[in-house]
C-alpha cells in the first residue's frame, strides 16, 4: 500500500498516531520521513483527513509517552504547513502540551505554532481566541506576540504595551517577555519599549515585575544605549521583587550574567541577595551566573553574588546547593583562587571559613591545591598578613600543602617581624604535624632558583630535620607504647570512621548507581555468566586487585589532641582588633 493509502485507512480507525510511530521512528529526518509528512499535509489540506483530531484527542490515546513524544515531534514538523482555524489549531496544540506535562520537551508543538502564527491574519485571530486572564493562555500570548512582530513590528509592540498596561496578570507578564525578544534596531521603537516597561513596573504583580526588569535585560544586552536606563529601573525596584522575580532575573544571570554590563549586574546582585534560603532552584542559578562572571574574568562581580549569601545561611557553605559554583572557582588561575580565598577568610565569618574549607576540600587528583597570594596579598599590611595566616592555618589545616602554600606566599613583602612570626606558624604547626607532606613541599620550593623566601624556608627545611633527630634520639621508649587493648580501641575507632565514610559516599557514587555489589568471602577473583548472541551462555572472570590509599594525620591529633583543636578554634576565631 501507498504512504496515501495507508494514512487513509489509519485516520478511518483512529490510529494516526499508531503509524506515526511505525513509519517515523527511523526516519524522523530522512527522505522517507519528509514525504510521509508532505504526504500528511496534503491529505489534510485538501479534506480528505482532519490532521488534528487525533492531537486534540491525545489525552485519551493508549500509546505510550515515549512513543507520544515521537507523534509530539511529528505534530511541530507539520503544523506550519497546515490548513486550519485558529481554535482548531489552538486546541490541538493544546492538548499536545497538556499530554506532555512538566517535561522539559512539552513546549515542542509551540515553535511550530509560531511560525503557523506568522501567516496571514492567523497571530491577530489568536488575540481574538485565547483569554488573557487564564494562565494557560500567557504561552500563546508571548508566542502570537512575537508571530506579528515577523511582519508587523510597530503593531506587535503596541499589542504588548497595551497587555503590560492592561489588568491580565498572565498576558502583563507573557507581553513584557515578548517585549524583550523584539527587534529595537529603530530608535523610536526602542525608547517606547523602554519607556512602557518603566512606566508599568510600578504597578506590575510580582510575576509581571520579573517578567519587565528581564525584558529590560534583554533589551540593555543588545542596545548599550538603554544600560543606563535600565540600571535605574531594576535599582528602583529592588525592593518590590518576590520569590518569581527573583527566580525570573536569577535565570537572566545564569545564561546572560556575561552579556550584562556591571552596572547593571550590581542591581539584579541585590535583588538576588534577597532570595529564600528554601527556594534552593534559585540558589542553584544564582551559583551558576557566578561561575559564569568568574570564568569571564569578572571575579569581583561573581564574589559579590555570592559572599553575602554564604555569610547569611550556613546551609550553603558545603557549596553543594550552589550547583557547579565551585568547579568554576577551582579552574581559576591561583593567584585568582588565592584572591577569593583570602577575601573570605579576612571577611572573619565562620560561614566564609566554612565555605573555604568545603572549596579546597573539592580539589581532587594526586597533586595537592597551590594557592599563589602574593599578588592578592601586595596590598595587606603586615597585621593583616598575620590575621591571615592564623586564619588559613585554622580553617585549612586539613589541606596542609594548600594552607602552607597560602602561607608563604605572605613572606614575600612582609615585614622582619611578620616574617619571623608567619615562619614560626610554618614550622609549628605545620611541619611538625605534617613533616612529610608539608616538609617536601617546603623542600622543593627552597631548592627553587630565586624564591624571593628561599632563605627563609631552607632555615625551617634545617629546623625540621633536628626537630626529627630529636624525636628519634632516646630511641624507642616501651613505656610510651599503648597497650594492646589500647591499640584495638583505636584501630576499631579507625575502621568505624572509615566504613562510616564509605557509606556515606555510596550515596553520591555514581559507579554505586551502574554497577552491582558482589561481596566475596573468599579467592581471589570472580566469576559470573551472562547470555550473549544467540542467547548462549557465556563465562566471565574478572582477576582481584588490591588498591591502597594514605593519607597523613596530624601528629599532634595524637599526641596532644584537645590542644590541637583548641588551638585550631583560636585561630578560626581571631579577628583585628576595633
Amino acid at each position: 500500500m501507498s504512504d496515501r493509502n495507508d494514512i487513509i485507512a489509519a485516520a478511518n480507525a483512529g490510529k494516526l498516531p499508531e503509524l506515526f510511530v511505525e513509519r517515523l521512528r527511523r526516519h524522523r529526518t530522512d527522505e522517507l520521513g519528509k514525504a510521509f509528512r508532505a504526504t500528511l499535509a496534503k491529505l489534510h489540506n485538501d479534506g480528505t483527513i482532519d490532521l488534528l483530531e487525533p492531537a486534540r484527542q491525545i489525552a485519551t490515546s493508549p500509546i505510550n509517552q515515549h512513543d507520544f513524544f515521537t507523534v509530539m515531534y511529528v505534530y511541530s514538523e507539520l503544523i506550519p504547513a497546515l490548513d486550519a482555524s485558529v481554535p482548531d489549531m489552538l486546541a490541538a496544540v493544546k492538548a499536545l502540551s497538556t499530554r506532555a506535562g512538566e517535561d522539559l520537551a512539552s513546549g515542542m508543538a509551540n515553535g511550530g505554532y509560531r511560525t503557523w502564527a506568522e501567516q496571514g491574519s492567523r497571530a491577530r485571530d489568536t488575540f481574538e481566541t485565547i483569554n488573557p486572564e487564564d494562565g494557560d493562555d500567557s504561552a500563546y500570548v508571548f508566542l502570537a506576540l512575537q508571530a506579528l512582530a515577523k511582519a508587523e513590528p510597530d503593531a506587535a509592540l503596541d499589542r504588548a504595551i497595551l497587555y503590560v498596561g492592561g489588568n491580565a496578570g498572565p498576558a502583563r507578564s507573557a507581553a513584557a517577555k515578548a517585549i524583550g525578544t523584539f527587534d529595537l534596531t529603530d530608535p523610536d521603537r526602542r525608547t517606547r519599549a523602554t519607556d512602557a516597561l518603566a512606566a508599568h513596573a510600578a504597578s506590575a504583580d510580582d510575576n509581571s515585575l520579573g517578567h519587565i526588569l528581564a525584558a529590560i535585560c534583554e533589551i540593555a544586552k543588545a542596545h548599550p544605549d538603554t544600560h543606563t536606563k535600565a540600571a535605574a529601573l531594576i535599582d528602583a525596584n529592588i525592593e518590590r521583587t518576590g520569590d518569581h522575580a527573583i527566580n525570573q532575573l536569577s535565570l537572566e544571570l545564569m545564561f546572560h550574567a556575561d552579556e550584562l554590563p556591571p552596572a547593571i549586574v550590581k542591581p539584579l546582585t541585590a535583588i538576588m541577595h534577597r532570595v529564600p534560603i528554601g527556594n534552593r532552584g534559585t540558589i542553584r542559578d544564582i551559583g551558576a551566573a557566578a561561575g559564569k562572571l568568574a570564568d569571564k574574568n569578572r571575579l569581583d562581580e561573581a564574589l559579590a553574588l555570592i559572599t553575602p549569601l554564604l555569610s547569611q545561611h550556613e546551609e550553603l557553605t558545603s557549596l553543594e546547593p550552589l550547583g557547579s559554583l565551585n568547579y568554576h572557582l577551582l579552574q581559576l588561575p591561583p593567584d585568582e583562587l588565592a584572591q577569593t580565598i583570602i577575601i573570605w577568610l579576612l571577611a572573619c565569618d565562620p560561614n566564609l571559613g566554612r565555605a573555604t574549607m568545603a572549596l579546597v576540600g573539592d580539589h581532587h587528583g594526586d597533586a595537592p591545591l597551590i594557592l599563589d597570594p602574593r599578588s592578592a596579598a601586595a596590598g595587606l599590611d603586615d597585621p593583616e598578613r598575620l590575621l591571615l595566616a592564623h586564619r588559613a592555618i585554622g580553617w585549612l589545616l586539613v589541606h596542609p600543602v594548600t594552607a602552607a602554600s597560602l602561607v608563604v606566599g605572605l613572606l614575600d613583602g612582609a615585614g622582619d617581624a611578620a616574617q619571623g612570626t608567619i615562619a614560626e606558624l610554618l614550622f609549628d604547626p605545620l611541619l611538625i604535624n605534617f613533616s612529610g607532606s608539608v616538609g617536601d613541599w617546603i623542600a622543593e620550593q627552597a631548592k627553587a632558583p630565586g624564591h624571593p623566601s628561599q632563605a627563609i624556608l631552607e632555615d625551617l627545611i634545617t629546623r625540621l630535620e633536628a626537630y626529627i633527630e630529636g624525636l628519634r634520639e632516646p630511641g624507642r621508649i616501651k613505656e610510651l607504647r599503648p597497650s594492646e587493648r589500647e591499640r584495638l580501641i583505636e584501630n576499631h575507632r579507625q575502621h568505624e570512621s572509615m566504613r562510616q565514610a564509605y557509606k556515606a559516599s555510596e550515596k553520591t557514587s555514581i559507579l554505586a548507581s551502574l554497577a552491582t555489589r558482589q561481596v566475596l568471602l573468599y579467592g581471589t577473583r570472580s566469576i559470573s555468566y551472562f547470555k550473549g548472541m544467540g542467547g548462549k551462555q557465556q563465562r566471565s572472570e574478572m582477576k582481584m586487585h588490591s588498591f591502597s590509599h594514605s593519607i597523613e594525620s596530624p601528629r599532634l591529633n595524637i599526641l596532644e589532641p584537645f590542644d590541637l583543636d583548641y588551638m585550631l578554634r583560636v585561630f578560626r576565631a581571631m579577628r583585628t582588633a576595633p
